[in-house]
């Protein structure tokens, strides 16, 4: 595969999923079962899970020499 066509899919992957959201009402936004998250807590980390790897990507790639994916606290940031 061409990095094209991983960003084809990535792209279609958020269009998918964005669009399964967007059938969600706001009272189902909100209903887990117990001891288990949310869809909106889902898309929240969903958001900040993308926010984090686009800052370590970022940095690895311009800072490939010496460089490695920094870790984080998954649980922190939920």
């Amino acid at each position: 595969m061409e990095i094209i066509d991983y960003a084809n899919e990535y792209e279609a992957a958020t269009k998918y999923f964005t669009d399964l959201v967007a059938k969600l009402s706001p009272a189902d936004l909100d209903k887990s079962m117990p001891g288990e998250w949310t869809p909106r807590q889902v898309i929240h980390h969903l958001a900040d899970s993308e926010a984090q790897s686009y800052a370590r990507l970022r940095r690895l790639v311009a800072e490939p020499l010496g460089s490695s994916i920094q870790g984080y606290d998954e649980g922190a940031w939920s």
